[in-house]
């Protein structure tokens, strides 16, 4: 990664245990959350989270941040410019790191029934790109720009609430599995948190 340089002790830490918490997921925790995750579904939850997975749609993140950067041009205002710019700028690392992953990896998405340890690397179809997360990348990669920018406990606060309940409505609707989720969520805190 082009800031592996910059990245803070938090970040640094946030990764390192990233390195055996998600290979440990992958064999012990994805199978039982996804089966806890399928017996508790109802109406309300099929609604909340279908509600919160929109928020991890990439097109809604580029389109606001692209608006925002038209604005700052109409109303010639530099702070909302660059606010609008390096938020695209982590959208697009984000897509970019999420793509190469998911094709690299290939692992089969949880409703494909071959189970968490099932990968096919390289491929280029949508069943095996369960690894990681986009929408949990994207949400998260949002929330950590937004917490880094803002430096604001309640704003951060509400930002990764947003994104955590993207990554839990992705595991919902049986798109990913845990450790996909983890994975996003990880990779978007440390886009979100370096680019500037």
């Amino acid at each position: 990664m082009i800031f592996i340089l910059s990245l803070s002790d938090y970040q640094m830490s946030l990764m390192s245990i990233s390195y055996f918490l998600i290979p440990y997921s992958i064999y012990n925790l994805d199978e039982n959350i996804r089966k806890i995750s399928l017996r508790n579904r109802n109406e309300f939850s099929d609604k909340t989270f279908n509600f919160l997975n929109e928020f991890g749609a990439g097109e809604y993140h580029i389109s606001t941040f692209f608006i925002l950067y038209l604005t700052s041009k109409a109303l010639n205002n530099e702070k909302l410019e660059e606010f609008s710019k390096n938020a695209i700028k982590s959208f697009l690392i984000s897509g970019a790191t999420v793509l190469f992953l998911k094709t690299f990896f290939g692992r089969a998405r949880p409703y494909m029934e071959k189970g968490p340890t099932s990968f096919e690397m390289f491929s280029i179809n949508n069943n095996y790109n369960s690894l990681p997360s986009g929408h949990t990348i994207v949400a998260f990669t949002t929330a950590s720009y937004i917490s880094n920018y803002f430096k604001n406990r309640a704003i951060s606060f509400l930002a990764y609430s947003v994104a955590s309940g993207v990554g839990l409505a992705r595991i919902y609707k049986d798109q990913h599995w845990f450790s996909d989720v983890l994975a996003g969520a990880v990779l978007g805190i440390i886009i979100g948190g370096n680019v500037k």
